[in-house]
């Protein structure tokens, strides 16, 4: 019994097998067997295959601008007006050049006789008594007495006449105050200097006045 199952099993495949067998061959035999056929061949011209005449094709819708505006004419000059008798032209100066004294108005320079040139001009001398305008080196008060003692040595040891204010009976010692002393010892040193390119500074202990500092019998240098 164990081997009359497996048996019928074979039997059944290979009829199975069989079947399909003879399907196929009917198949092919009655000429129903399925064929691809090939693509057709690819065109790269989309549209009519006949030519089509240059005349034929329309134009492409380029963008129309209108015409430039004409330039417009410019009015006709002005006749010129006609010069009445005796009127004579106006005179016009050259640009740039500043009118001379005679034609602003200005009188003309008088002339000594017999010279032909102009009188030289007189400068009207100082009143008696009167000081020159000019600037003065002086201490600043604001600053600390340290720095004002270093400044002033400084400038006695470059070129100051600090024998003025060096000893008691010299013209300038009184006040004997470090500021007073500071001040006439900044302005020689400055005017002496100051064509050479010396400044009114050191380091902030100095500054320029425009008032004559000189009193009584001490005379502050002016260059």
């Amino acid at each position: 019994m164990k081997f009359i199952v497996p048996l019928m099993v074979i039997i059944i495949k290979r009829y199975i097998l069989l079947a399909l067998i003879l399907s196929i061959q009917c198949g092919g035999a009655n000429g129903t067997s399925r064929e691809y056929s090939p693509l057709p061949p690819f065109k790269d011209v989309v549209g009519p295959s006949t030519p089509v005449a240059a005349d034929d094709v329309p134009p492409p819708p380029y963008c129309v601008y209108p015409p430039p505006p004409t330039k417009p004419a410019l009015p006709a000059p002005l006749p010129p007006t006609p010069a009445s008798p005796g009127d004579s032209p106006p005179s016009i100066a050259p640009a740039g050049n500043p009118p001379t004294p005679s034609q602003a108005g200005a009188p003309p320079p008088s002339i000594a006789p017999g010279t032909g040139s102009p009188p030289p001009a007189t400068t009207k001398p100082p009143a008696p008594g009167a000081r020159e305008a000019g600037v003065w080196c002086v201490a600043n008060p604001t600053v600390a007495s340290a720095v004002a003692q270093t400044a002033m040595d400084y400038a006695c040891a470059s070129g100051a006449d600090c024998d003025m204010v060096a000893a008691p009976g010299a013209p300038c010692f009184l006040p004997d105050t470090l500021m007073a002393h500071a001040s006439y010892a900044f302005n020689s040193y400055w005017q002496r200097t100051k064509v050479a390119g010396g400044t009114c500074d050191f380091a902030g202990a100095a500054m320029l006045i425009t008032k004559d500092p000189s009193y009584d019998g001490c005379r502050y240098v002016y260059m």
